[in-house]
């Protein structure tokens, strides 16, 4: 783990994380999708893997302006949800049991994914990073 010392080395850790974060929601939203049956949660992660595949896209892209390397790194607690995510979904259990655990974990994942968002955007304000604060302004 990387030494941190300044508010510039955390925001870099969480920049870096939210890379990390949402490169994951990308690949677990979109595996889910076939898991589900009700229409209206279909949707839901439609939605979530295209806002998080533009999210992606958007962090990549600053990423390499600012000359931050995100390397490999990864989400340990985004990782546990994603993990808990792939178990409710591959259960052989009723439908719509199945349907309402992957619904709860959408939410619990899409709230973590929020609250790294709002401590990146803290960050990017006290640090004085005007052209990234937008990046990080995530309306709910």
């Amino acid at each position: 783990m990387t030494t941190m010392t300044t508010l510039s080395d955390l925001f870099n850790s969480e920049f870096k994380n939210l890379y990390a974060l949402e490169k994951e929601c990308v690949e677990i939203f979109e595996a889910v999708q076939q898991e589900i049956k009700d229409q209206d949660l279909l949707q839901i992660a439609v939605e979530l893997a295209n806002d998080s595949e533009k999210q992606f896209n958007l962090l990549q892209e600053a990423l390499r302006n600012k000359e931050i390397n995100p390397s490999n790194t990864t989400d340990s607690v985004a990782q546990e949800m994603i993990e808990n995510l792939k178990e409710i979904s591959s259960l052989k259990i009723p439908q719509e049991v199945k349907d309402e655990g992957i619904l709860g974990s959408f939410n619990r994942l899409n709230y973590y994914r929020i609250a790294c968002y709002e401590n990146t955007y803290e960050l990017a304000k006290k640090l004085g990073y005007d052209d990234l604060k937008d990046l990080f302004y995530y309306e709910v």
